[in-house]
C-alpha cells in the first residue's frame, strides 16, 4: 500500500541463534508480516483499530511462532514509511476480502441436494428455488458467523464508517480496499445468481437488476449474521411445512428472506427449456461451476 518498488534484494530477517539465517526479498517479508499481523488480529481483537499492532509486537510473535527475528532496519524505510503505513496494510488486506471461501462453501452444502430438484414442472422448479433458499441460506448464514476473517471484516467495515468525514474516506487507502471488495464480491454473487436462474428456468422481474437482487441478498445476509451472534435463538429453528406431504422442516430467518426477495426479484421464464441447456447442466450441475461462473 506504500507504492514502494519492492526490490528483489534480501531484507535483513534473521534466524534465531544455531540456525543460518535465510535471504528473504522484500515481497516476502511484507507478506510474512502482514500475515503476522493478520493473525494477531484474530487472536486478539480488532478493538478499536490496528493500533496494537506495533512493529515489536508483530516482531516479537513472529519470532515466537516462527523462529524469524526481524528488526526495525528490515522494515522502515525499505517497506514502509513507518509503523502506521503498516498498520493500514493489514486493515487494507482485510478489507479487500472477496467472500469467494463463503461462496465455495455455501455451494458445497448445495451439491447433494442438486440431483434431486425437479425443474421439469413450473411446480417443481419453485420448489427448487425454494429449497436452494433453505438449505443454501442456513449454510451462507453459519459460514458467515463461524469465519474469523469475515468478522475481522466487519470490525475493518465498522471503523470505515464511523470515520469523520465521508471526503476522507475517499482517498482513505482502506476505505478504498472495503469498496473494491465490495464490488468483486458483490461481481461473484451475481455471477452465481445468474447461472442459478438460468438452470432452473427463471428470469428477472421488469424493473429489477441482477445487481439489485445480489446487493439485497448481501445486506440481508450480513444483518443476519451480526444477529446471529448475539441473538441465535431468534435467527434459526423455525418450523415450516414447506417439506414432502407438508412435513415440517426448520427454516432460518435468513432463508425465510432469501425466499421472500426470489419470491419478489424472479418469474418463470416461458420460454425455458431444459432440453436447452448443455448436458453438464441438465445432470447434477454442482457448485463449482456456478462459482466458476462468478469469478
Amino acid at each position: 500500500m506504500s507504492g514502494k518498488t519492492l526490490m528483489a534484494d534480501p531484507a535483513e530477517a534473521e534466524a534465531t541463534p544455531g540456525a543460518a539465517p535465510p535471504r528473504r526479498s522484500r515481497e516476502d517479508l511484507r507478506r510474512l508480516l502482514v500475515s503476522a499481523g493478520l493473525d494477531l488480529l484474530v487472536e486478539e481483537g480488532l478493538g478499536s483499530g490496528a493500533g496494537h499492532l506495533t512493529f515489536k509486537h508483530v516482531f516479537d510473535a513472529l519470532e515466537r511462532k516462527t523462529g524469524v527475528r526481524v528488526t526495525n532496519a528490515s522494515v522502515i524505510g525499505r517497506i514502509w514509511d513507518n509503523q502506521s503505513e503498516y498498520q493500514t496494510e493489514v486493515l487494507a488486506t482485510i478489507a479487500s476480502t472477496d467472500a469467494t471461501e463463503a461462496l465455495e462453501r455455501a455451494f458445497r452444502v448445495l451439491r447433494p441436494s442438486l440431483a434431486r430438484f425437479d425443474r421439469t414442472t413450473v411446480d417443481g422448479r419453485w420448489g427448487a428455488l425454494r429449497e436452494m433458499a433453505r438449505i443454501g441460506g442456513a449454510a451462507h448464514l453459519e459460514v458467515l458467523s463461524g469465519s474469523a476473517r469475515w468478522q475481522r471484516w466487519v470490525g475493518v467495515w465498522a471503523l470505515v464508517m464511523a470515520g469523520t468525514d465521508p471526503e476522507s474516506t475517499a482517498t482513505d487507502p482502506v476505505a478504498e480496499a472495503l469498496r473494491d471488495g465490495y464490488e468483486t464480491m458483490t461481481c461473484r454473487f451475481e455471477g452465481a445468481y445468474a447461472r442459478m436462474l438460468s438452470s432452473f428456468g427463471f428470469r428477472l422481474r421488469p424493473p429489477f437488476t441482477l445487481r439489485q437482487l445480489t446487493v439485497a441478498t448481501g445486506a440481508l445476509a450480513e444483518g443476519c449474521a451480526l444477529r446471529y451472534a448475539v441473538d441465535p435463538g431468534s435467527i434459526r429453528s423455525i418450523k415450516r411445512p414447506t417439506g414432502p406431504n407438508g412435513e415440517q422442516e426448520e427454516w432460518t430467518l435468513f432463508s425465510i428472506g432469501i425466499e421472500a426477495l426470489l419470491n419478489t426479484f424472479v418469474e418463470i421464464d416461458p420460454e425455458w427449456d431444459i432440453a436447452g441447456l448443455p448436458a453438464k447442466r441438465r445432470g447434477d450441475h454442482g457448485p463449482s461451476q456456478w462459482g466458476a461462473a462468478a469469478s
